[in-house]
């Protein structure tokens, strides 16, 4: 069921004229809580998972704003990091009180380490370091032909789990920063 607006045309005008008054504050708010969800999220990911750096997540994120529908989105990259992005090589003893490699701390959850023993790293054809693992004492393959390399989460997977938690903050920001430039 349509409404038509015949006879209504000083309702219409005094309509528009509201939208056209308010749409730069409800754009200006718009802006501002886009990126603050953006940080925000890209702080929580940080915070929660073990990337190493904070530039990785930063970067696989991105904004954008339609100010026309008074719109806007976050969405971060949905391919998979390799996981040497949470690990740091552990070393065992071995003879002579020399250091030997003894596989890798994966810490895909911060501060919540996992150890592979049997991990080790190869620079693949790309120039990029894959993962991989064997079991304790399994030396039935050496070659890495049909071997699946190790991957950790996606940025996106990862702010998939974070949504709920992330969408409260983002509007009590939204209404605070409205509340501001509707004055």
């Amino acid at each position: 069921m349509a409404l038509t607006s015949t006879g209504f045309a000083e309702v219409d005008r005094e309509l528009k004229r509201i939208r056209d008054a308010q749409s730069p504050a409800i754009a200006k708010a718009i802006d501002d809580a886009a990126n603050f969800g953006n940080q925000l999220a890209v702080d929580a990911i940080f915070n929660k998972y073990g990337f190493k750096s904070k530039s990785y997540v930063e970067q696989h994120f991105s904004v954008s704003i339609n100010p026309k529908t008074l719109t806007a989105s976050i969405s971060a990259r949905m391919r998979a990091s390799t996981l040497t992005r949470f690990a740091s090589p552990r070393y065992k003893v071995g003879k002579r009180a020399a250091r030997v490699a003894g596989g890798y701390s994966i810490n895909v959850i911060r501060n919540k380490p996992v150890w592979f023993s049997g991990a080790f790293t190869v620079i693949g054809r790309n120039g990029n370091q894959l993962m991989f693992s064997r079991k304790t004492g399994d030396n039935s393959w050496r070659d890495l032909k049909g071997q699946k390399s190790l991957y950790g989460p996606s940025v996106a997977g990862s702010f998939g789990y974070m949504r709920d938690e992330l969408e409260p903050p983002i509007i009590a920001h939204l209404r605070k920063k409205y509340g501001q430039y509707a004055k």
